[in-house]
């Protein structure tokens, strides 16, 4: 008999994908899918200790949406998905033209086999990823977090340091600019990037196009203190 599974789930949307079809080479957009279907090997820290088993992750892509899901019960579920999205859209980031995402995490039941997938989670995922996210980011059901606790300390060190607050609405989201910052600012990827949002700023005429790169321009300043005082607070 076919059952429901309860899964944290991910809905992202890639943004300007349908504009991207106009625009760039069927290689260039095949490249973004080449980002997208790598394997994920989430980590411990340098313990190389895998967080979850690859099979117990899903990534499902359909055309500019992706679906990353993973069930509930199984231990560390919730870091994974997130450490996965976190890494998904650094990789983005980093191609010769940056692809930004917005998407959303919640907690509910789907139903998934061979093409097939439905379920209220993520009808509640796509929804809240279409009307809430807006900006460059994925935002995650405050439930989500607050009923969370990770077995393994480390995992849970992940979602304190990276879970915050976002403070244009207040709502939770995981804070991949400061992942990508504290990995690669000294390194071309992240002054590329950097470099392609101000130019998007300063020159894209579309005002909704521009408020999305406003909104990371506005988050870089605060990124580089927030990893100073990682830092000294790890010394």
């Amino acid at each position: 008999m076919r059952k429901y599974k309860n899964c944290y789930i991910a809905v992202l949307d890639l943004m300007g994908f349908k504009e991207g079809l106009k625009n760039y080479s069927c290689e260039t957009i095949a490249s973004i899918f080449d980002e997208i279907n790598e394997d994920y090997n989430i980590t411990f820290n340098k313990t190389g200790k895998l967080i979850v088993d690859k099979k117990d992750l899903h990534i499902k892509v359909m055309s500019d949406s992706v679906c990353i899901y993973i069930e509930t019960k199984i231990e560390n579920s919730l870091t994974a998905l997130i450490a996965t999205c976190d890494y998904l859209q650094i990789r983005l980031l980093r191609l010769p033209i940056p692809v930004l995402s917005r998407g959303a995490i919640v907690e509910g039941e789907i139903y998934h086999e061979n093409d097939v997938l439905f379920g209220q989670g993520f009808v509640d995922a796509f929804y809240k990823q279409e009307y809430a996210a807006v900006f460059p980011r994925i935002i995650i059901d405050d439930k989500v977090i607050e009923n969370y606790k990770c077995k393994e300390e480390i995992g849970q060190k992940y979602i304190d340091d990276m879970i915050i607050r976002d403070c244009c609405d207040n709502r939770y989201i995981s804070d991949y600019l400061y992942l990508f910052y504290g990995l690669n600012h000294s390194q071309d990827s992240w002054k590329n990037f950097a470099k392609y949002v101000y130019d998007k700023v300063e020159n894209e005429k579309s005002e909704r196009i521009k408020s999305k790169y406003i909104y990371l321009k506005s988050k870089f300043e605060k990124i580089g203190e927030r990893y100073m005082k990682y830092l000294e607070q790890n010394e």
